[in-house]
């Protein structure tokens, strides 16, 4: 069967099919993922029955795999996967019963890192039969859209990234406090330049910034929630419901994700990072 590769309808994404990643990738097959991957952002790849170490083997095609560096939530058999379930994370910070979902609003994975990760990569080994979508924003389309008299207040500024943000949305602590005292500090601009296309976003993580380098609290609160409102719109979204088996590859330059936690049934989901550079 030949590859197909459709966008969804949605200003983001592509669904891939006619692919068992279990076989050798040709060369023409690894240019069409790579070029859909920089046009649309969000890949999908259904029906992937693969192990864990061909998913490592895969994730080499768009770069490469990061050590997870929060233990806990690391693979048993692999530092270079994580686990993504509400289960793991009940165990570590506890619940109410409903299934505790990490990442429910919008960001993009890692910020805080002098050199954030390039992609993250998802294997749906069990998802529930409704609810639990991933949501994706797409802010080259966010920056295209700013008013001219935004861009230009933006262009040249930085943001202060920090695992321990002062404008933390969740409020929920999730590391230890070694953790914590280790976590880095990721100074990057608020207008990124993709590496690798040349097109501008705004790069921003609603969940993960402390404020706006050289500005006191109040003025960076004003624009970062200026910013907030013109970027998290629907037009620029895509809400994708799981089946069992997806791969989904993003790419955290183009993109902001976030999960939902509308759902009541196990959920396992693999997770490998893909190593960044830093943001210019």
């Amino acid at each position: 069967m030949a590859v197909h590769i459709r966008p969804f309808d949605a200003p983001i994404g592509v669904e891939v099919s006619g692919l068992d990643l279990n076989d050798p990738l040709g060369p023409d097959t690894v240019s069409e993922l790579t070029d859909a991957f920089l046009d649309r952002h969000v890949l999908c790849i259904r029906d992937q029955d693969i192990s864990m170490s061909r998913f490592l083997e895969i994730a080499t095609v768009f770069g490469t795999p990061q050590v997870q560096k929060v233990k806990y939530y690391a693979h048993p058999d692999t530092n270079l996967i994580s686990v993504v379930s509400p289960e793991v994370n009940r165990d570590r910070e506890g619940s109410n019963g409903k299934p505790l979902v990490r990442g429910t609003t919008f960001h993009t994975d890692h910020s805080y890192w002098p050199k954030p990760c390039k992609a993250t990569m998802l294997h749906g080994v069990q998802v529930p039969s409704k609810g639990g979508e991933t949501r994706f924003c797409n802010m080259h389309h966010a920056y295209d859209d700013l008013p001219k008299e935004l861009r230009n207040r933006i262009n040249g500024l930085c943001g202060i990234h920090r695992i321990t943000a002062r404008r933390q949305k969740t409020g929920r602590i999730t590391y230890s406090k070694q953790e914590y005292d280790a976590g880095p500090t990721g100074i990057h601009p608020l207008v990124r330049t993709h590496d690798e296309t040349g097109r501008k976003a705004v790069y921003i993580n609603p969940n993960r910034m402390d404020g706006i380098e050289g500005w006191n609290n109040q003025d960076s609160d004003a624009l970062l929630d200026e910013l907030d409102h013109a970027c998290i719109r629907p037009e620029f979204q895509y809400h994708h419901i799981w089946r069992t088996n997806d791969i989904l590859i993003w790419d955290n330059r183009s993109v902001m994700h976030a999960a939902t936690d509308n759902f009541n049934e196990p959920r396992r989901l693999h997770r490998i990072l893909l190593k960044g550079t830093k943001p210019i």
